[in-house]
């Protein structure tokens, strides 16, 4: 490929944010995945579904004793651009009194609370500490990401991770029985010690406590957007919740482990996003459409091309992650793929919901969509198992692409959205699964489809660089 075009292209602060972004992202969830095999074999299916219900039921508590206020850290930056810091602060003072006062009720109802979510009061106890300062975490990340910050952001994301997986793995083999209090006990103590740091930084540099102005800023865009943020967590979620509460801890440890494997093109999304949106914002504000739309077309090409490579792998990866007990799941994984693949695809025209604001029709659509996967998983897991869970996250998530497209053509004066390429981009994730299944079995057929089709577009790709050199 022509050096000249990538030194270019690096040049890009959406393109060096981006692979930076990338970088730390996959770091971080490296760890994860590389230790996963340590977790599933000191926990067992039992422990490990416990563990995966507990973080299940960490970001709803997250999402409501803090309002969703990390919601309004993009439009901020925009709207709030010489005195971020001071709105920084003051907003995080709000979510401590919002912390405050759940900690009381929850110590006074922690028994009544534990039977709803069938978690004992120790862990609902440790949901409301930990909700409050993973909260101040992802805050000061979505900052760090909305200035471009990377370095930092690599900082905190790196080490917080190195951390938590040592000393998760001190706990667990410490703990004689009920192992998965190693676990949750080595995330509560990191994000305490790291939320407090980031938190006493981010007062310093704001110095402002209360600030109406602020506040009633950040509660009109984040009130209506809890709701969204819920339904996006019931979404991802409610699944194991359903499962475990319908075939026991086992099968929801199954399922968490190949929906674990399945996270893998969330996080392909989750960093490439972490770019896209404070790009997006700007060039919104700039009025650059022309360039958006460009953009757009490479964001789903690329990201179609990492799907089709995850897919294709992902028996190998689910292996190499647990033991045979877990192995029921890896036939789910590619499912799970295709439906965070439609994720990704809805988040595009969901961006522009939030910029404009728009964010009650957001959480109209999300709640559609969740309530969708609710009703189908009471209906299908009994009788197909576990799997059924899989098809009904992908329903939900085409409904709540298509809705998100057809609201995004009617908010905004210019069409910032083609359907093209996301047809485009919805032909390929589909042909890539479909021929998975039908060559799974055969190990060195799907890797000589795998690594043609990639020789062919990786010469479409230097063809398109030296056009566009050229220009």
């Amino acid at each position: 490929m022509n050096i000249d075009f990538l030194k270019k292209l690096y040049q890009s602060r959406l393109v060096k944010s981006g692979i930076w972004f990338t970088i730390g992202t996959f770091f971080v969830q490296g760890i994860s995945f590389i230790t996963m095999p340590i977790f599933t074999r000191m926990l067992g299916t039992t422990g490990f579904g416990i563990v995966n219900v507990y973080t299940t039921w960490l970001s709803v508590f997250t999402t409501l004793i803090t309002l969703g206020l990390v919601a309004t850290v993009n439009n901020a930056k925009v709207d709030f651009k010489e005195k971020y810091d001071e709105f920084t602060s003051s907003i995080l003072f709000l979510a401590t009194l919002f912390a405050i006062l759940w900690f009381i009720f929850a110590f006074i109802f922690k028994k009544q609370i534990g039977n709803i979510i069938n978690l004992n009061s120790i862990l609902v106890m440790c949901l409301i500490i930990q909700s409050f300062f993973g909260f101040i975490v992802d805050f000061s990340n979505a900052k760090l990401n909305a200035e471009y910050k990377y370095k930092k952001f690599l900082l905190i994301s790196i080490s917080n991770a190195i951390l938590n997986t040592v000393l998760a793995i001190v706990l667990i083999y410490n703990f004689k029985t009920d192992k998965y209090y190693g676990r949750i006990g080595s995330l509560l103590i990191v994000y305490v010690l790291y939320g407090t740091v980031l938190y006493i930084i981010a007062m310093r540099k704001g110095k402002k406590l209360i600030n109406f102005k602020y506040w009633k800023y950040a509660l009109i865009l984040s009130i209506p957007a809890i709701v969204h943020l819920l339904s996006g967590v019931i979404l991802q979620s409610v699944d194991t919740v359903m499962i475990n509460s319908m075939l026991g801890s086992s099968a929801a440890g199954i399922y968490s482990f190949a929906y674990k494997i399945g996270m893998i093109m969330y996080i392909v999304w989750l960093a490439s996003n972490k770019a896209w949106v404070p790009w997006f914002y700007e060039n919104m504000k700039e009025k650059n459409y022309d360039d958006i739309r460009l953009k757009i077309k490479y964001y789903i090409a690329l990201f179609s091309v990492m799907g089709f490579v995850l897919i294709f792998i992902s028996p190998e990866i689910g292996k190499l992650m647990g033991t045979k007990d877990f192995y029921q799941g890896l036939d789910y994984v590619p499912l799970i793929m295709v439906g965070y693949y439609f994720q990704f695809l809805y988040s595009i025209p969901a961006n522009l919901e939030f910029y404009t604001k728009n964010t009650k029709l957001l959480s109209l659509g999300t709640l559609i969509a969740a309530l969708t996967n609710v009703v189908l998983n009471y209906i299908m897991i009994p009788r197909y198992g576990a799997v059924a869970a899989t098809w009904t996250t992908i329903i939900s998530y085409i409904i709540l692409f298509l809705y998100h497209y057809f609201i995004s053509l009617r908010i905004f004066d210019v069409r910032i959205y083609n359907f093209k390429p996301f047809a485009y981009g919805i032909i390929s994730i589909v042909l890539s699964s479909v021929m998975f299944y039908i060559v799974k079995n055969n190990l060195i057929l799907r890797y000589g489809i795998l690594i043609v089709t990639l020789i062919v577009l990786g010469y479409q790709i230097q063809k398109i660089s030296r056009k566009l050199v050229k220009k």
